[in-house]
């Protein structure tokens, strides 16, 4: 029956979920039910619910990582820049836009953006037969 525990596995539980878990577990339901209700594993209630008590909240921490040095009107800018002139460089673009990241974050606003880099054409590289046809004409 591949349909019938078709849940949200790998989503995180949205502050309204959190809350109705902790308001229904205190009721005194059983955590099997409240997963039925809220459509949620039997451990993501579980795990919900033990975290209350430890860290006083059911609000979720924030996330660690680097901190962002780009706004968002920043990074909409960067994708504006490479939409209007798709040749410009990540250099360029920097100095347009005037924030103080490196060019490699630049290129993933773009990537995420699903924008390729691009060059220019310059010109066609010759073999060595067309050099020779070439003279000879």
């Amino acid at each position: 029956m591949p349909g019938k525990h078709a849940r949200r596995h790998f989503s995180q539980l949205s502050e309204f979920e959190r809350s109705l878990i902790i308001g229904v577990k205190t009721a005194g339901w059983s955590t099997r039910r409240v997963a039925g209700q809220v459509d949620r594993s039997e451990c993501a209630v579980r795990n919900c619910w033990e975290q209350c008590p430890r860290e006083g909240t059911h609000a979720r921490k924030t996330a660690s990582g680097a901190i962002r040095k780009s706004t968002r009107r920043e990074d909409r800018m960067i994708v504006r820049q490479a939409l209007v002139d798709p040749t410009v460089t990540r250099s360029t673009i920097r100095e347009d836009v005037g924030v103080s990241i490196v060019p490699q974050i630049i290129s993933r606003h773009l990537a995420e953006a699903n924008l390729k880099s691009k060059r220019s054409f310059r010109a066609l590289h010759l073999t060595p037969e067309h050099r020779q046809l070439r003279l000879q004409w």
